[in-house]
């Protein structure tokens, strides 16, 4: 069990490195398309960074006043103007975070600061926003043509003023071009001065000179806030920095660190400035209707003092005795109290409009604590609070939740309840004005029994008296509420004003590089594993060897020359000869010893470099002293004669079809062991001559001279005539092209082999790229480097 574990081990580790050095060999093959795969990614990535402008954030901090003291204390107690100026605080901090993005308070913020006009200026090959130190600048817009909003206007500056045009993009002016769409251009022929108005088509405006201007100015006209606002909302980011705490933070992000701060501490103001004019609502309410009942009462004043001194002047009348003097002060206060009450009346009938409304109830209070009804006070301030808690089930389940639905019910319930109390006060007051109108004619009865004089006297200081009281009292309240809304603070404070980031928040150029630098290898990587997979061509011996069985007895590198020749004798400690030694060393160890070897070298198909492999084997045999002799059956296609340089008049073809003798076909080589029968004219019918006894009584004769027979044969896919020779071979080589043989034909073999039961069948790889060297395990010792590379090579032939 322990030699069968050791045994599976050492396989798993030979797999392992079996797809390590196939994962090595793509990159290797690939590595200039990887690289450059890379190399345009990142280029791609550099643009697009030259071109994204730096953001920049921008954040202020301001505090929610909670209701301590707030709008509970100023409602349940009874020094208003205490409460007043402690302010009506809310808790309500998503509400108000809610607020801070509406439309509403930024479009005040926009309008303030600005953002309709944007400025650009060139910068390299980009234009790039500008906010500070402007060198012009646009005013008194007035925009007549909407068209004109968000186009590039060019202010080229020329030495008596300037001209301006439109920087219509290239896909207006292809537009243009092809389907006549409308182009927006101006006049960039016409001199404009600075500071002076000017009108065409589009706007009017002017523009003001501040600095000297040295290059071209650009500048966008933006006419809609809403879709400006609208494009804003991802910019802006209104959070609440900690649950427990009504802390929110408001953060802007910009291409301009210094607009960022404004826009932000611009919406915190805005926001703050509304909550104070929201809660001066009610106060102002009362203080308009104030002024409107002195109006009034003022008149009804002056009229009275004039009567009562015109009666004095004319009957010489002078204060009404005791018991006038009585019926005066009590018809007096009567009279006071239903004043009091009709104002109160119409107070009530506002805030039932109010409450119906749903208008805001902290706007409501000062109604209320005019009427000085401590049960509504307190119904208030329930409502209140069910509001809030509405807006927190709200934040956090849908509509149809049960806590959500009974707050809601409650809700109903409190206005139900406001309503109900609201109208039971108003018919106390009116039972109450029907007793003073009863009691004010049993005190008009008595007056009727004074002396006329003193009953007229009476009547006019008593609507006097009433005049003057009543705006006394309108006085009085009046400057109570204008008091309370000169005290009102706001339920909100910067805490922090804006501050900006001083580096950028994006985009972050050293981790986008190295973002894209990965993206970059991936893609190459990813490119080149698919180029090898969907590549049917055999790439290293791996391939051949995850197909077949069948062994490999050499591996012969790419051989670049321009001249058919033998490289084995050119430089005999070459890579490339060493490699044949290889092959030879392989190829001696199934010798038949004491007789000839026949090896037999074939292909699949032409252009793998099998003819090349025959005469140099035949070279590097008889370097090791053996006799040999290279025949050329390839009868079709025939070039072994190259190599030799010998005549081709006649050989293996005029042997077979008996115009030779075997002596006259035998050709020597400058090589003292090395003989070649060329194959000689093309015959038409080579596959007959191939059949023929002759073949079989060649090879014997041969076999008593020479030591290896090398037979160049066609290639097994082409014809039938390698099949047949194979039976002579005490070896057959098959030799594959890298990248250039199909991995199909090692599958092809492996199908012939096994259909006829071939023997001794070995494979030969040749024109390998071996200057790795590593690769196939070559190691040789001659200091020599592998400079081969891929090109037109003979063992194309």
């Amino acid at each position: 069990m322990n030699q069968t574990t050791l045994e599976r081990s050492d396989h798993n580790l030979n797999r392992d490195e079996y797809d390590l050095r196939e994962v090595f060999n793509t990159f290797l093959h690939y590595k200039w398309s990887i690289l450059l795969i890379t190399f345009l990614t990142l280029l791609i990535a550099g643009y697009s960074l030259y071109f994204k402008p730096d953001i920049y954030s921008s954040s202020a901090v301001i505090e929610v006043k909670s209701g301590a003291g707030g709008t509970k204390g100023s409602m349940s107690g009874g020094d208003f103007l205490g409460g007043a100026l402690s302010g009506f605080g809310s808790s309500n901090v998503n509400k108000d975070i809610e607020i801070l993005k509406t439309f509403h308070v930024n479009n005040t913020v926009l309008n303030k600061l600005n953002f309709n006009t944007r400025y650009y200026v060139d910068k390299g090959f980009k234009q790039v926003e500008i906010y500070d130190s402007l060198p012009i600048e646009i005013k008194n817009v007035t925009v007549i043509d909407e068209k004109i909003a968000g186009r590039k206007v060019k202010v080229t500056p020329v030495e008596d003023g300037y001209h301006l045009q439109i920087e219509n993009t290239f896909k207006n002016k292809m537009m243009h071009s092809l389907f006549n769409k409308e182009i927006i251009e101006l006049d960039d022929q016409q001199i404009y001065h600075y500071d002076e108005p000017i009108k065409n088509t589009y706007f009017k405006l002017t523009v003001e000179k501040k600095d000297t201007i040295d290059q071209p100015f650009y500048f966008v006209l933006l006419t809609d806030n809403r879709n400006m606002f609208e494009g804003m909302k991802a910019s802006l980011k209104i959070t609440q920095i900690n649950p427990d705490a009504p802390i929110i933070n408001i953060t802007y992000t910009d291409t301009i660190p210094t607009r960022a701060d404004a826009y932000v501490n611009a919406v915190a103001e805005s926001f703050i400035h509304q909550s104070v004019a929201e809660k001066t609502k009610g106060n102002d309410r009362i203080i308009a209707f104030i002024d409107k009942q002195l109006t009034d009462i003022k008149t009804k004043l002056d009229n009275s003092e004039k009567k009562l001194e015109k009666y004095r002047i004319e009957n010489k009348a002078i204060d009404p005795k005791l018991q006038g003097s009585t019926y005066i002060r009590e018809l007096s206060n009567i009279e006071i109290e239903l004043s009091q009450n009709n104002l109160k009346d119409m107070l009530m009938q506002n805030i039932l409009a109010f409450i119906k409304k749903g208008e805001n109830l902290d706007a409501m209070a000062p109604l209320l604590m005019e009427l000085k009804e401590p049960s509504t006070l307190a119904l208030i301030t329930k409502l209140q609070e069910a509001q809030i808690k509405e807006e927190g089930l709200k934040a956090e389940y849908s509509g149809r939740h049960p806590g959500l639905i009974a707050v809601r019910k409650q809700i109903q319930y409190i206005i139900k309840k406001i309503i109900l109390n609201v109208q039971n006060l108003k018919s106390s007051m009116l039972h109450r004005n029907l007793n003073l109108e009863i009691l004010k004619k049993s005190y008009d009865k008595n007056i009727e029994t004074l002396p006329t004089q003193e009953r007229i006297l009476i009547n006019l200081k008593r609507n006097y008296e009433v005049s003057a009281e009543t705006y006394k009292y309108l006085l009085q309240k009046k400057s109570e509420n204008e008091m309370i809304k000169v005290a009102i603070l706001s339920d909100y404070r910067v805490i922090d004003s804006a501050y900006h980031s001083r580096k950028p928040i994006s985009p972050k150029r050293a981790l986008f590089l190295v973002i894209f630098f990965m993206v970059g290898m991936i893609l190459g990587i990813s490119q080149a594993f698919l180029r090898n997979l969907m590549n049917d061509k055999i790439h290293s011996k791996n391939d051949i060897e995850s197909l077949t069985t069948i062994p490999i007895y050499g591996i012969l590198p790419t051989l670049k020359q321009n001249i058919i020749k033998l490289e084995v004798f050119k430089d005999p400690k070459s890579p490339f000869a060493e490699s044949y030694r290889s092959l030879r060393t392989n190829l001696q160890f199934s010798r038949k010893e004491n007789q000839a070897n026949v090896i037999l070298v074939t292909s699949t198909i032409a252009g793998e470099g099998k003819s090349t492999t025959a005469a140099n084997l035949g070279a590097i045999f008889q370097m090791a002293d053996y006799k040999s002799i290279v025949i050329n059956l390839d009868l079709r296609k025939p070039t072994l004669h190259h190599y030799f340089n010998v005549d081709n008049s006649s050989g293996i073809s005029t042997y077979l079809s008996g115009k030779n003798s075997i002596g006259e076909i035998i050709q020597s080589t400058q090589y003292e062991n090395l003989d070649i029968i060329a194959s000689g004219p093309i015959p038409p019918n080579p596959s007959e001559l191939i059949l023929t006894d002759k073949l079989d009584k060649l090879l014997d004769d041969l076999k008593e001279v020479y030591d290896y027979i090398f037979i160049d044969s066609a290639p097994l896919g082409l014809v039938t005539d390698t099949m047949h020779l194979m039976q002579y071979a005490d070896t057959s080589l098959i030799v594959f092209r890298e990248n250039y043989a199909k991995k199909s034909f090692v599958t092809d073999l492996n199908s012939l082999v096994e259909r006829h039961d071939l023997k001794h069948i070995g494979i030969v790889i040749n024109s390998v790229d071996i200057s790795s060297g590593s690769s196939y395990g070559y190691g040789y010792g001659y200091g020599y480097g592998y400079g081969y590379g891929y090109g037109e090579d003979v063992s194309k032939k």
